[in-house]
Parts: C-alpha cells; sequence; structure tokens
C-alpha cells in the first residue's frame, strides 16, 4: 500500500498547482528574484499544469534569452532528477509492464545498449513529451549519470529556441513563427536520419 503514497501526493500537489495555473504564470512574468523563479520553473516542470514550452516563453520574455533559457534549463533538470528518483521506485513495476509490449521492450534495450545517445536524441526532440522521458528512464533503469549528463546537455538547443521566440513573440509573432518552423525543418529530418543510421546499430 505504501507504493501508492508517492503518485496520490503528486496527484493531489498536481490538482492544486492546477487550480492557481492563471495566477502561478502570472508572478512568474512579474518575478524578478533569482531564487523564486528557479524554484517556480522547477515546480511548473515536475508539476505540468501548462505546457513548459509557453513557460520558457514566459520566462525569454521576462529575463531575455539567455536568462530565460538559464532558469528553464535549471528548473527542468532539477525536474528530471526528481521525476527520475520518484519513478526508480518502480522499477520491478516498470519491468513487468515493459514486459508486456514488444516495441517497448525492443526500445528499451536500444536504449540501454546507447544511453547517452538515446536520451540525448529525446532532449533534443521538441516534440516527445520530456516527462515521459523522465518517468521512462527511471522506472526502465537507465544509468543515472548518464541520463543526467544526456538530459541537461540534451535540452539545451531547444531550451534556448523557445527563450528566443519568447523574447520575440510580442512584437514579431511572424519572425518567431519562421524561426521555429526552420528549426523544425532541421532537427526533425536530422533526427529520423540518426534514428536509422546510427542508434539501431
Amino acid at each position: 500500500m505504501k507504493n501508492w503514497w508517492t503518485p496520490a501526493a503528486y496527484v493531489l500537489a498536481l490538482l492544486v498547482m492546477y487550480y492557481y495555473r492563471q495566477d502561478l504564470l502570472g508572478w512568474l512574468q512579474g518575478e524578478t528574484s533569482l531564487g523564486p523563479v528557479l524554484l517556480l520553473s522547477t515546480l511548473l516542470a515536475v508539476f505540468p499544469i501548462l505546457p513548459y514550452k509557453a513557460v520558457i516563453g514566459v520566462l525569454g520574455y521576462a529575463f531575455g534569452t539567455v536568462g530565460g533559457a538559464a532558469a528553464a534549463w535549471f528548473g527542468t533538470t532539477a525536474a528530471a532528477v526528481l521525476i527520475y528518483a520518484a519513478a526508480s521506485l518502480y522499477t520491478s513495476m516498470g519491468e513487468r509492464l515493459l514486459s508486456r509490449y514488444p516495441q517497448l521492450q525492443t526500445l528499451t534495450d536500444l536504449t540501454r545498449r546507447n544511453p547517452f545517445k538515446v536520451i540525448l536524441l529525446y532532449r533534443m526532440l521538441p516534440v516527445v513529451p520530456q516527462m515521459a522521458v523522465n518517468i521512462y528512464a527511471g522506472a526502465a533503469g537507465i544509468p543515472f549519470w548518464t541520463y543526467l549528463a544526456a538530459s541537461a546537455l540534451g535540452k539545451i538547443p531547444v531550451l534556448f529556441l523557445y527563450a528566443y521566440l519568447g523574447s520575440l513573440f510580442v512584437e514579431q509573432p511572424w519572425t518567431a513563427a519562421a524561426v521555429l518552423a526552420l528549426f523544425l525543418m532541421i532537427v526533425l529530418p536530422a533526427a529520423w536520419w540518426l534514428w536509422r543510421h546510427k542508434f539501431k546499430q
């Protein structure tokens, strides 16, 4: 029974933060102190009550590209560690679940053979749900330091992108849209090629 305390507490906190989500986002836009901003950026990554891309955009608008990306990097990396640690408590359950689905098991085998490269790829793709990566890595038993290094490095390009878009969006929305489209046109084909020709070897 005690194994259910962690998810139950998480769901309760998620509901409370969801109720106050607009207040939290408004506060983040006006806050200038570093400590509270880093804390809230972490909480919003742990509890996805808002699309985190929007949070990064707000940080970019409020603190500029570099400051917003740095705050988001700290928050998402801290959240990745916390969620990984929580998910690692359920490794045996995760193993049983993965064994039921051959495609997931194949993916897990591939990730275990190339943990750094695969996690790095997951982090660099804006279309991959990052919370799912955090939970999956912990439940699948991916080595922590490899996971942390790949996550911390792989997050940087996307975080800078969305912080930059946030700094542009209000005054230059079409420029922001063009930058995002160009990024996706470059990254998605490159990621597909890496997956097909490098990571599956």
